[in-house]
């Protein structure tokens, strides 16, 4: 929830730039104080920045999760262990009970009409586009 997120960046950023005052007289040395503060604000940082990819891990950024591929790779799978198992026969049949019930449903069109162009060519074969 954004209230969440927005205190958990507020009290991180206060912190991190509270540190360095909290941490100037207990340190001896200003170099070990400076290296302290670096790498503990670098470790915030950085969780608050790995938050911020994982908030939406289904969209377009190139760290997101790849739905179309994962998919293209479960249908692969499928096609190949029938193949294996039942012969080429029973792919063809499987692909073109497929084709034919996207047909029917109004899907192909649609599927048609919102691809790209690289993801055509690849199920080009599959379901005769």
């Amino acid at each position: 929830p954004f209230p969440l997120v927005q205190m958990a960046r507020t009290f991180t950023f206060i912190y991190s730039y509270a540190l360095p005052f909290a941490l100037a007289d207990s340190m001896i040395q200003p170099v070990g104080a400076m290296l302290v503060i670096f790498f503990i604000t670098y470790g915030f940082l950085g969780l608050e920045f790995v938050a911020m990819e994982l908030d939406d891990p289904f969209g377009d950024d190139p760290n997101d999760f790849d739905n179309l591929g994962m998919a293209r790779v479960a249908i692969e799978d499928i096609y190949y262990n029938i193949h294996k198992n039942d012969g080429a026969k029973s792919v063809e049949i499987l692909r073109k009970q497929v084709a034919r019930n996207l047909e029917e449903e109004g899907a192909l069109n649609s599927v048609r009409n919102n691809l790209t162009d690289d993801f055509k060519d690849c199920i080009a074969g599959i379901y005769d586009i």
